[in-house]
């Protein structure tokens, strides 16, 4: 009797579990302070790519406008804050599932060059926010917020 070992990748199934879990864990166990549920915050998707000369960063921020999103750079980090406001129910409506997020969001990027802030730019576009900010050898110790387009 031959056997053959076989790779096999993990089922989908599996990979969405996980993530449940994960959310599931998250949202049952948040920050208490005193007897009060402090305000969840969540945490979008991020990509960070970085070139010789430049650092480019992705944000998924699905529901959000442009006028919602607030991104500062500082010499060697950039900071994205935002918020996700939940729509009001009507009288005869009753949610059943909801797995949005609502809340506020902040996410701090460390970046290893400091970063040219009058030469960076910032563009949000079907619920992706892209951020390029190009490298400087010397530092500035300047703070710009960003427009977005």
């Amino acid at each position: 009797m031959k056997f053959s070992i076989v790779k096999r990748e993990t089922p989908y199934f599996f990979e969405n579990m996980h993530e449940d879990l994960n959310r599931f864990l998250r949202d049952s166990f948040s920050e208490f302070s005193a007897g009060d549920i402090v305000e969840k915050a969540w945490r979008p998707a991020l990509e960070v790519k970085e070139t010789k000369d430049e650092y480019k960063i992705k944000a998924e921020l699905p529901g959000l406008n442009k006028e919602n999103i607030d991104v500062s750079l500082h010499e060697n980090y950039v900071t994205i804050k935002g918020e996700t406001q939940k729509c009001e129910e009507k009288d005869n409506e009753n949610t059943h599932i909801s797995e949005f997020r609502y809340g506020k969001f902040f996410r701090s990027i460390p970046l290893d060059k400091s970063i040219n802030v009058s030469e960076s730019n910032a563009e949000f576009k079907d619920g992706i926010l892209h951020i390029d900010l190009k490298k400087q050898q010397i530092a500035e110790q300047e703070v710009k917020k960003l427009t977005i387009k």
